[in-house]
C-alpha cells in the first residue's frame, strides 16, 4: 500500500479511499472473515452495484467497474478505444464524461495495481531503429454492453477493432492498468495527464493512458503506419448509449 501512496498525489489516494468505502471494499488487502462476519453480511447485504458518481459505479458481486458512455466513432482508423469528452472523439470508439482520474481511483478501489504507460523512442542501431517499452500494471478486461437491433449484447471492446489489411486479429485481452502519469500544471502543482488528454483506454502509445494496450504502437504515422480501424458493421450508430465495463483480470 505504501507504494501506491508514494506513486499518486494525496487527492487521488483520498478519492480512491472514498470510492472504496462507498463500495464496501478497500485498496488494502482485506482480512479473512469470521463466521459472524459472514452471517452479518448475509442478513444486511448492501446493494451489489454502488453508484460512485454520475456515470460511474462498481458492481461488487461481479467485481466490475462500470462507466456510462456513447459511441464516438464507427468508421475510420483508431488511435484510442475510449476517450474523455471533448478530447479524441475523432479517433476513439467510445467517449465517456467521467474524469479519467475518477476511473483510476475506482480501479485502485477495486484493488488493481497501477503501473506505468508504455513508451517508444527512435534509437538508431536498435531493431527498426525503435526502442519500445511496454506498459505495466494489473491486467484489465475491457468490455462493452450495448443494444443493437433490439438485442442487448456484451462483448470485449476489442471486437469492434479490425486490421485494415485483414491480416491479423486484434488482441482483446492485451490491456493493463497503466495509470497515466502526473505533470506540472503551471501553477506549482500537479495534474493528472489523462484528465487533460482524454486518454482512457489506449491503442497507440501516447504515454498518458489510464489503461494501456500492451503492444506498443508509436503514435506517429511516419513511424508506424495506421492499421487498426473501427469494425463498422458490428457497431450501433454514433451517439448510441453503451456501458464500458472494466474488470481486473487474473494474470
Amino acid at each position: 500500500m505504501s507504494q501506491i501512496k508514494t506513486r499518486i498525489p494525496g487527492f487521488l489516494f483520498a478519492l480512491a479511499s472514498v470510492l472504496a468505502a462507498a463500495a464496501g471494499c478497500s485498496p488494502n488487502a482485506q482480512p479473512a472473515k469470521s463466521d459472524s462476519d459472514t452471517t452479518l453480511a448475509a442478513t444486511s447485504a448492501a446493494p451489489a452495484e454502488i453508484i460512485l458518481s454520475k456515470g460511474l459505479s462498481i458492481d461488487r458481486a461481479a467485481g466490475e467497474i462500470r462507466v456510462q458512455g456513447q459511441i464516438a466513432l464507427r468508421q475510420g482508423f483508431l488511435e484510442q478505444l475510449v476517450c474523455g469528452k471533448g478530447s479524441r472523439e475523432h479517433e476513439s470508439l467510445v467517449v465517456v464524461s467521467v474524469p479519467a482520474s475518477s476511473i483510476h481511483a475506482a480501479l485502485l478501489a477495486a484493488n488493481a495495481r497501477a503501473g506505468h504507460p508504455g513508451k517508444w523512442s527512435l534509437v538508431p542501431g536498435t531493431a527498426n531503429d525503435l526502442r519500445l517499452e511496454p506498459p505495466d500494471g494489473s491486467p484489465v478486461d475491457v468490455e462493452v454492453q450495448y443494444t443493437l437491433r433490439g438485442e442487448t449484447r456484451r462483448i470485449p471492446l476489442g471486437e469492434w477493432v479490425e486490421d485494415a489489411r485483414h491480416k491479423e486479429t486484434f488482441d482483446s485481452k492485451a490491456f493493463v492498468f497503466a495509470g497515466s502519469r502526473f505533470e506540472r500544471d503551471g501553477r506549482g502543482g500537479q495534474r493528472y495527464a489523462a484528465d487533460v488528454s482524454g486518454s482512457i483506454v489506449g491503442l497507440v502509445t501516447f504515454s498518458d493512458e489510464v489503461i494501456g494496450y500492451s503492444k506498443v504502437i508509436p503514435d506517429q504515422a511516419m513511424v508506424s503506419e495506421p492499421r487498426w480501424q473501427a469494425k463498422t458493421r458490428e457497431m450501433p450508430p454514433e451517439g448510441s448509449d453503451v456501458l464500458l465495463i472494466l474488470k481486473v483480470a487474473k494474470p
